[in-house]
Formats: C-alpha cells, structure tokens, sequence
C-alpha cells in the first residue's frame, strides 16, 4: 500500500472537517483528567472500588435528563451558540477544581462540569453532520478521530506526570484549550446546506420531508437504530472498562507507579490509533459499518483475556495494541452510522439517545465491574468483559440483517464504494 493513497484519502473534504481535526489535537493535547479519573477518585480521595462505581451511577442517572435536554436544545436552537454556551459553563466549573483540594468539594465541581459537556454532546455530533456531506462522514469521523489521538498522545502522558503533585494545573490546562478547540470550531465551521447538494451527494434517509414527524415516530419506523442504541450501551459496557478496570488492576499490580504506568499505556494507544488510523481507514474503504463493528468488539472481547493472572507490565502493551485496533474498526463503523439513517432536523434529539446508550453502557460497567472485581477478583471481570463482548457481536449480526432491508440504498454498490 503507497504511503500517498493512504494521505490522498483525506484530500478533498470540506474547510469544515479541517477545522474539526485541528481542533480535536487542541482539545486533546490538554486532556488530563478525564482518562485519570478512576485514580483520582481511588488514590487522591481514597474512594473504594466499588464506592468510586457508586460515584459513576449516581452521577450517570442525574447526568440521563440532561442528555436528553441537550439533544431537544440542539435542534431547536442553534447548534454552534449552543455549544459556546455549554462549553463555558463547563470550562468554569472545571478549572475551579484546580483551587479545591481533592474531595467532595472537587467531585461536585467536576461532576456539574461533566453535566455540561453531556449536555454538550449531541449538539456537537449533530454539528459535525450538519457541516460535511454524507459520502464524506467516515473520512471525516476518521480526521476527527486522528486529531483526537494527535492531542491524546502527548496528553495522557503528561498527565500521569502531573497526577502526583500537579493535579491543580492539569485541571486549568485541561479547561482552556477545551475552550479554545471550541471557539476555534464555532468560528470557523460552516453549515452546508441541502440544497447547496448535487443529487448524486444527497442522502434520501437524512431528508428534511419528515421534520414534522416525532421522534419516536421516525425511530419506529428505522427498528435498526433501537436496536443499534442498545449495541451502543453493550460497547460502552466493554469500551468503559479501559478507563475503569484496567488503571485499577495497574494500581493494584503495581502501586504507586499504577498512575504513570496508566499515562504509558494511553500514550501508547494514541500512538497507534495515529498510526493505523488512516492505513485502516483506507483498508475497509469498501466495508459496511456494522461488519467493522463486529471486528472491533471482537477485539475489544479478546484484549481483555491477554491480561488475566497479573501478567508482567510488557504484556499490557501487547493487550493495548489489540484493543486499539479494535477501537479504531469500531470507530469506523459506528461514528456514521447514525447520522445516515435519520433526518437532518433530528440529528441533536437522536444523537442524545445514543448518548444516553453509551453513558448508561458505561456506568453500568463500572458499576458492575466495581461490584465483580471487590467481591470476585480482576480474571473474573476479564472473563465477564470477553462473554459480553461476544453476545455484542452476535446483536450487531442480527441489526445487520434489520438494516439492509430498512436501509437498502446504503447498501447498493454505488455508495459502497464511497461511504463504506
């Protein structure tokens, strides 16, 4: 494979979809504290395991309404002023946890910085649609996701530097460039129209024709999408368990040095996800979305068996580089996926029950993890992630059959060529 086609594919998108990768290596180059959370809770607060999974499901069921909210708020206001709005309310109450001390003060601080940026989040993915073209959304997500491992890379490391003895600087560097990356997206992404669409480049499943019809109504009528929502949280579940069960079981192999050896691995993985990003992207061109989502939960499942009975700290690397890759197929596929089988107008409404499927999957996997891994032991855990990997497949299989028959011009080979 010539190094230039695998570059070349990302020639060619919308100014809008460059902006978006630039600003996701912003954002993400300050990203300390979310991946460093579990330890925060465990090492600095002194939380249990299964207290610090408490925490997450506490936080998750006050998080579920304003999910929802955010999604309703995004299509009916406009989705950039939205985004600014949010974003420095959570801004705010996040570089204020750097003048706290480590306690319930900073939880609740952090928690309601949490709560904007959830309320954030459908408005953002329903902006990322609204400013590319359908055929160009996987290329885009791809960028997208590239520029969030480039910040990531550098970030994760850095981070388990500070963790020790600089966690208030974390906090602020972390909430600025959050803020910057935004600013930076509001002011220079622009919204394509549908009617500025050649006829071969409109999506007939995104149409403005049903912006009438509830939502509900709509989703009943595209069963995949239920079902793909229910897929979502079971990938969380697993997804969840590298920032939660995995910096745990490194705390417990190897104690103090569990948060730095965490901050490696996460630099690791970004690493690759740089790496193999656009070779895979250009490799699976030609695949449908959900048979990518089936390989990487696959891999995902099997990841976590290469770490049972406290193996020595190279074998992680090795358990990472399989999770990645898997990460990344799964990316390809899922990322899109929502976005082409429902209207422009309800994209932000929609876009929120996913993530409400995603936030739900992975607080219920901490919260069971949490409950497994205090009463049980890390290899049952492992074993529990790797069964309800499997069953994830074997859904994704059964909604693929659904989707082809609901969703049948997504699958003829004109677009396949162009929109896997």
């Amino acid at each position: 494979m010539e190094m230039y086609s695998i570059f070349a594919q990302y020639k060619g998108l919308s100014r809008s979809a460059y902006v978006i990768f630039f600003a996701r290596i912003i954002t993400n180059m300050g990203a300390f504290i979310w991946p460093l959370m579990t330890l925060i809770l465990v090492n600095k607060m002194g939380y249990t395991e299964s207290q610090t999974a408490l925490v997450a499901i506490v936080i998750g069921v006050v998080y579920l309404p304003a999910t929802i909210l955010g999604g309703r708020l995004a299509d009916r206001f406009n989705r950039k002023h939205l985004i600014v709005f949010l974003d420095t309310l959570s801004v705010i109450f996040f570089i204020s946890c750097a003048f706290v001390e480590p306690g319930f003060d900073m939880l609740i601080r952090f928690s309601l910085a949490g709560l904007f940026a959830n309320m954030e989040g459908p408005a953002f993915e329903a902006l990322i649609s609204d400013v590319t073209k359908p055929a160009e959304r996987e290329k885009v997500f791809s960028l997208s996701y590239l520029g969030h491992n480039l910040g990531f890379v550098f970030g994760a490391a850095i981070g388990g530097m500070l963790f020790e003895n600089y966690l208030s600087l974390a906090f602020v560097i972390d909430g600025l460039t959050t803020f910057l990356s935004t600013i930076l997206i509001v002011v220079f992404v622009v919204v394509i129209k549908q009617d500025a669409l050649s006829k071969e480049e409109i999506n007939e499943y995104e149409s403005h024709e049903l912006d009438t019809k509830r939502t509900f109504l709509i989703l009943k009528e595209r069963k995949s999408i239920w079902i793909q929502i229910v897929t979502f949280f079971l990938i969380a579940f697993i997804y969840d368990q590298w920032t939660f069960t995995l910096p745990i079981y490194l705390n417990r192999l190897f104690l103090s040095d569990g948060a730095r050896y965490f901050g490696y691995l996460a630099s690791f993985n970004g690493g690759l996800v740089i790496i193999f990003t656009p070779i895979i992207t250009n490799l699976l061109r030609k695949s449908h979305e959900m048979p990518k989502m089936m390989i990487g939960v696959t891999l995902y499942a099997l990841s976590f068996l290469v770490i049972i009975n406290e193996p020595q700290y190279y074998i992680f690397f090795i358990m990472i580089f399989m999770f990645t890759i898997g990460e990344i197929v799964n990316m390809l596929g899922s990322s899109p996926f929502i976005s082409r089988r429902v209207p422009a107008s309800h994209r932000g409404r929609v876009n929120s029950l996913v993530h409400v499927g995603f936030f739900l999957g992975s607080v219920v996997g901490k919260g069971v993890m949490g409950l497994i891994i205090q009463y049980t032991g890390f290899d049952i855990a492992f074993f529990t992630i790797t069964i309800i990997g499997f069953a994830t497949v074997g859904l994704i299989l059964v909604n693929y059959k659904i989707d082809k028959k609901l969703f049948p011009s997504l699958y003829k080979p004109k677009l396949t060529d162009i929109s896997v």
